[in-house]
């Protein structure tokens, strides 16, 4: 490219807090590069983030979930495969999945998460099913795969078995909870 067809950067001059210039210079150092490209940077980032439309929540809990390798993304064929094959399964597995479902809870009081429905909207991420809210105290949970239903029920059984005051029942495709 000749200097002639070269585009010539605009300049941009933006007032800054103290907290927004210490991140952006933290970002300077990290990354080795002026102030000007991590803003570059930034706005291109911040500009795919909104095209793509996730939202900041989920995006955080998809890299909550991933990004210390304690989960795997599954395919939903490959996850309705396993539990065609899984059919009644063992008593071991079962109670596998509810002391899962046990030791989440404490993970999720770890991060902030007390209440059944904010606990609800965060495993919602995991796309093990969608959440909807019916009231302040009831919501649905339908499957993404019917054949599940047993393995998510006994997940959330474990996960808020210290809460008596929550009710699990289950219909095909659709697991309730309620909060008494």
């Amino acid at each position: 490219m000749n200097s002639s067809t070269r585009r010539v950067p605009k300049r941009l001059t933006v007032s800054l807090d103290e907290e927004s210039l210490k991140l952006i210079e933290g970002l300077q150092v990290k990354h080795k590069t002026s102030k000007g490209d991590v803003v570059r940077r930034a706005i291109h980032f911040y500009n795919e983030f909104y095209r793509v439309g996730i939202p900041l929540q989920t995006l955080m809990a998809y890299i909550d979930f991933l990004a210390k390798g304690e989960h795997v993304i599954c395919d939903v064929d490959l996850w309705k495969a396993l539990f065609e094959e899984i059919g009644e399964g063992s008593k071991k597995f079962w109670d596998a999945v509810y002391r899962t479902g046990e030791t989440h809870r404490d993970e999720y009081a770890d991060k902030g998460l007390k209440g059944v429905r904010e606990i609800l909207e965060y495993v919602e991420k995991a796309n093990l099913c969608r959440l909807s809210v019916d009231s302040e105290n009831s919501f649905t949970l339908i499957l993404t795969v019917p054949q599940s239903r047993r393995f998510v029920r006994t997940f959330f059984e474990g996960l808020f078995r210290l809460l008596p005051n929550v009710d699990i029942t289950d219909t095909y495709g659709k697991i309730r909870i309620n909060v008494r």
